[in-house]
């Protein structure tokens, strides 16, 4: 998925999540006892699990069906999953000083549910299907208003996105100088046929999934891309992306183009020029 800062804003929806349940180990990978949980994720655990626990109440009817149990419960579950299994593991990549840190930490929200679910009889496109749906409804609650504008920048200020976004590459570039393997982008200029050019060289969601053995969630997350996209009325047309071996993912938004649906996955579908 791209770095950018309006990939999953924080949410803080006053729910609370017992600490008292009984918390399985999800099925998967397990810690082996290498490099303790880095002390930024051990701070802000407490808040991570109310923003996963804001996004995941998008799709509570669904998890419960899924989960034959009532939503605390399964929510309890696949915080444990996501806790032990991922935030143990996760890589220091600049934490609130890095937009990149949100990314990775808010796209495993979604992996930990596959993960869990699986158990429960979930198959993983069942699973992208439902993390499709559960963006989708994200974006629903953004005012119209702010996704018109959103979309209106991309689509009619190319100049100024293209500047803004050069900004970002200089501060990813030292970011990533002091935090190796931290998200690295490139910025080309607009041309006559696409508004926005924007590459990421290196991105950790894939190198973390890559490590921890998640590659089978990888393609429909960076799907998710189209979602948010077409929520602001932007033609996304990627054709490279690290999950199908490209080395890095660009991200292009074609002129006057028609916008591409989110479903199916289109870097799934061999005959799919798009990723």
């Amino acid at each position: 998925m791209a770095d950018r800062s309006i990939c999953l804003p924080e949410i803080h929806n006053g729910s609370v999540i017992s600490t008292k349940m009984t918390l399985p180990l999800c099925h998967g990978n397990t810690n082996t006892g290498g490099e303790p949980m880095h002390e930024y994720y051990r701070k802000n655990k407490g808040k991570l699990q109310k923003e996963m626990d804001g996004y995941l109440k998008l799709v509570r009817s669904e998890i419960e069906e899924v989960f034959g149990k009532s939503y605390p419960q399964a929510f309890a579950e696949i915080w444990s999953c996501y806790e032990r299994e991922m935030l143990e593991h996760f890589p220091f990549i600049g934490g609130d000083g890095s937009s990149g840190t949100r990314n990775l930490t808010g796209c495993m929200f979604f992996v930990a549910v596959g993960v869990v679910g699986k158990k429960y009889g979930l198959s993983t496109n069942d699973w992208g299907r439902l993390a499709t749906t559960l963006y989708e409804r994200h974006f629903d609650q953004m005012p119209r208003l702010l996704r018109r504008l959103a979309g209106g920048l991309f689509n009619h200020c190319p100049g100024l996105v293209t500047k803004a976004l050069k900004k970002k590459d200089k501060r990813n570039a030292e970011n990533a100088a002091k935090n190796p393997g931290s998200f690295l982008t490139q910025t080309m200029e607009p041309t006559e046929e696409y508004s926005m050019i924007y590459h990421n060289l290196v991105c950790p969601i894939y190198e973390f999934c890559k490590e921890r053995g998640y590659m089978e969630y990888l393609p429909y997350m960076c799907n998710l891309d189209y979602v948010m996209f077409r929520a602001f009325g932007v033609a996304l047309y990627r054709e490279k992306t690290c999950a199908a071996g490209d080395g890095l993912c660009d991200f292009k938004i074609k002129r006057g183009a028609s916008i591409p649906p989110a479903w199916p996955p289109h870097i799934l579908d061999a005959s799919d020029p798009l990723k």
